[in-house]
């Protein structure tokens, strides 16, 4: 597929020209600084931070679903289908985190219904980071601020244009109209790359640590690492690729619902039995689970780690631990 040049006046006509046929969501601007939020046009697109608050693993996996409904007969009523999203504005490191949850959830012989009427109703239009933050690492966990893992089309910013690299057949329609990038578009695009990579220079042996965590359950690092942890469960909410959640009915006026939640291993309840007994009550035990499930549990079940160097959660934690740190101390046991 052939990159195009799409010059800023021609995106926001294109932005606008979706608008008025489906749902656009894209990154505003709010006090804390930037935010997912359905657009009604163009102008709000607010693309000066390196991250949204939230990441968007909600377009597949929203925070709080309803499953289904039953009526005050006591008959099924089947909830709403998506419908046609485009969502815009989406990082690399989001993009790859939205990969993961499809794989999660409807790879390897899982078919969640759910998850799957999203993936195939929305499109992902991301553009490349050209500055990254003190707490970006997508290097480190084979990422990169131009991936295309997970995207539709990616954009990349030449100054008074965008590089559109179509990555899939729904990239590939959006972008047709434009002409063709030449070699100078295309090289610098290279060299933009090659900047911004330069600039991240945190490293992660995942090998090593996949070796060392593989033997290391019941290491007395995780009681030592967790003793700054509050158990606020953030990093998991913030997390683009934590996907554990709950099941909860409701009752109004007869009408019963059941809703699919967003869960955190971090919470003391959340693998508490219906016996009482709770094999995670301590919390370097829901430390460690944490550690364990990005780096060495989604290896076993999807094939890779759930980590994308994002680094929401090292910049929001309330106690100040930053998930680099803490493997490097995991790593320095052996």
């Amino acid at each position: 597929m052939n990159p195009r040049i799409i010059t800023k006046d021609e995106l926001n006509r294109l932005i606008d020209q979706l608008i008025n046929t489906t749902k656009v969501y894209a990154p505003v601007r709010d006090k804390t600084g930037a935010r997912w939020a359905k657009i009604s046009s163009s102008t709000e697109v607010y693309l000066e931070e390196v991250n949204t608050r939230d990441p968007a693993k909600g377009f597949f996996f929203p925070r709080c679903e309803l499953l289904l409904k039953f009526d005050q007969q006591g008959c099924p009523v089947e909830p709403e289908p998506p419908g046609a999203t485009v969502v815009f504005g989406i990082r690399p490191c989001d993009a790859r985190g939205l990969e993961f949850i499809k794989k999660f959830y409807t790879g390897q012989d899982r078919n969640d219904p759910y998850v799957r009427a999203r993936v195939e109703q929305t499109v992902l239009i991301g553009v490349a980071c050209s500055q990254p933050a003190p707490t970006c690492f997508c290097l480190a966990v084979g990422g990169s601020p131009h991936s295309q893992t997970g995207l539709d089309l990616l954009l990349i910013d030449l100054g008074n244009a965008y590089l559109a690299q179509p990555v899939s057949e729904k990239g590939e329609e959006l972008s047709r109209t434009y002409p063709e990038a030449d070699e100078r578009s295309l090289k610098l695009a290279s060299e933009l790359r090659e900047k911004v990579e330069a600039e991240i220079r945190t490293r992660i042996d995942t090998e090593r640590l996949l070796a060392i965590l593989k033997d290391g359950f019941n290491s007395a690092v995780w009681a030592e690492l967790s003793k700054r942890c509050v158990n606020c469960g953030i990093c998991t909410l913030l997390c683009p690729t934590c996907h554990c959640f709950d099941i909860t009915d409701e009752s109004v006026r007869g009408k019963v619902a059941r809703y699919r939640v967003w869960d955190s291993c971090q919470f003391p309840f959340y693998s508490r039995h219906a016996s009482g007994h709770n094999p995670r009550f301590s919390p370097s035990s829901r430390f460690r689970n944490r550690v364990m499930d990005k780096f060495y549990y989604t290896v076993e079940q999807v094939g890779e780690i759930s980590c994308v160097g994002c680094g929401r959660c090292s910049a929001n934690c309330p106690a100040g631990i930053n998930i680099c740190q803490t493997v490097q101390e995991i790593m320095e046991t052996k």
